[in-house]
């Protein structure tokens, strides 16, 4: 099925809205604004193409429209680039296609070599998606606009419970009804006895990944005692809660429970120590994985105890890791580049043999390792800052302490995501963004711990 024309009007369409929100709302919350109901609401696994641009899809035509707007309104120098560590990871991002389509020039079975074109093309294209990120570092930054971020993602996982909940009952039929086609495989949508939510993120997972960073920020607004709503916090947290239970997703549901158990429960300290073990988990299990050292027979065992249906999906996401991983280290530093070459075929038949699921064997496979360290170390970086400098997140008011806590779990909710699924979006890269903002002021030589009473 293809897309009607409805679809591609709603695209046409969308650089104005996205300009009038910037307008009505200014830059930060406007894009933010943008960015959220382009993930919410536009469709889903479609691009628009036009000659000498990447393929348009709906978050690269908001962030054009943002970078345009900025450019003509003066804006564009005010972003801030952080400190000398990101802008040098930010120079190697950039330039890591370039080295990795002069490195891939020769054929891959029948796929064919980079060019210098293609390098280029793909260095545009990352930086365009990560441009949020210096959105949330420089109009999220502060802890006010930090509330701000969290409330409005609150309001926007409410919103999208109730479409959620139409297609767990009803079967996931709204992005077909309104844009004519559906954006994944209908299989996959379809766990023990009942059906994932899609609407128009394109995968149930994508969805239950909305609901599990959703029940954090929803958990940090009520323990913080902030209203969302004019009804009770804890109504708004228990309608989310119980869309990511019906979402079938035990992965989600798992990020769920312990942002709600540690953000509840525990101390600020705490809560930032779980985040550092996140990052710890995530940067290691490759190594662990490719020396066969990460228990993946132990948590196949532990899902046949749920399901037998989990447990043979397990093993098959590790079984395709470790011919993905095999492939990947014969290109180690720079991958293998796009078009599919970070994938395995079969070399006689020429049969797709693999299934990339995880961004973290995603990023490996096509920047190589360089290409991997560069992305994730922009998530990883504010929440180890933050972890060192334990004595000045100790000065600061109690609700200070559990605000930047609860949004350095986020972030590791959403680097752990990145190990069985690739959710990872500009949206992500913008509350990203907003951490780091966050941290740069508080290690700042000018930070004042007035600022944040």
């Amino acid at each position: 099925m293809t897309p009607n024309n409805f679809a591609y009007l709603v695209m046409a369409v969308w650089p104005f809205v996205t300009f009038v929100l910037l307008r009505n709302y200014g830059i930060g919350k406007g894009a933010l604004l943008a960015l959220l109901c382009s993930y919410m609401f536009l469709p889903a696994r479609m691009s628009i193409e036009i000659s000498g641009l990447p393929d348009l899809d709906r978050f690269l035509i908001t962030i054009l429209t943002i970078i345009v707007y900025m450019l003509f309104s003066g804006s564009l120098s005010s972003l801030n680039l952080l400190s000398r560590v990101y802008k040098v990871l930010l120079f190697i991002l950039i330039l890591s296609p370039i080295f990795t389509a002069l490195s891939n020039q020769e054929r891959y079975l029948f796929l064919p070599g980079l060019t210098l074109y293609d390098g280029i093309s793909s260095s545009i294209t990352t930086l365009l998606n990560f441009f949020p990120f210096f959105i949330g570092a420089t109009y999220f930054r502060e802890e006010n606009q930090q509330i701000y971020l969290f409330k409005t993602f609150a309001i926007a996982t409410f919103v999208y419970a109730f479409l959620a909940l139409y297609e767990i009952r009803m079967s996931p039929q709204l992005h077909s009804m309104i844009y004519g086609y559906f954006p994944h495989a209908w299989g996959q949508q379809y766990r023990d006895g009942g059906f994932r939510a899609v609407v128009f993120m394109g995968h149930g997972l994508l969805v239950a990944m909305f609901f599990a960073v959703g029940v954090a920020v929803w958990t940090c607004m009520f323990k913080l005692k902030v209203k969302v709503f004019r009804f009770k916090t804890g109504s708004g947290l228990l309608v989310v809660f119980l869309t990511l239970l019906l979402s079938k997703s035990l992965a989600a549901l798992l990020y769920g429970l312990l942002a709600f158990v540690a953000i509840k429960f525990s101390s600020p300290r705490k809560i930032i120590l779980v985040s550092v073990l996140i990052t710890i988990v995530f940067v290691t299990y490759p190594i662990l994985s490719a020396t066969k050292i990460f228990p993946h027979q132990d948590l196949v065992e532990l899902a046949a105890s749920v399901s037998a249906d989990r447990a043979g999906s397990l093993q098959y996401r590790f079984d395709n890791e470790h011919i993905l991983l095999e492939h990947a280290n014969e290109k180690p530093w720079f991958g293998w580049g796009d078009w599919g070459r970070n994938r395995v075929f079969d070399p006689e038949t020429g049969q797709d043999i693999s299934t990339t699921d995880g961004a973290w064997i995603i990023s490996i496979g096509v920047s190589g390792w360089i290409g991997f360290l560069s992305t994730f170390l922009f998530m990883i970086i504010p929440i180890w800052l933050i972890f060192s400098k334990d004595k000045r997140i100790k000065s600061m008011p109690i609700q200070s302490q559990y605000l930047i806590s609860a949004h350095s779990l986020v972030v590791g909710l959403i680097i752990m995501d990145q190990m069985p699924n690739a959710s990872i979006n500009p949206l992500y890269w913008c509350v990203i963004g907003s951490l780091a903002g966050r941290v740069h002021d508080l290690i700042s030589t000018k930070y004042s711990i007035s600022q944040t009473r």
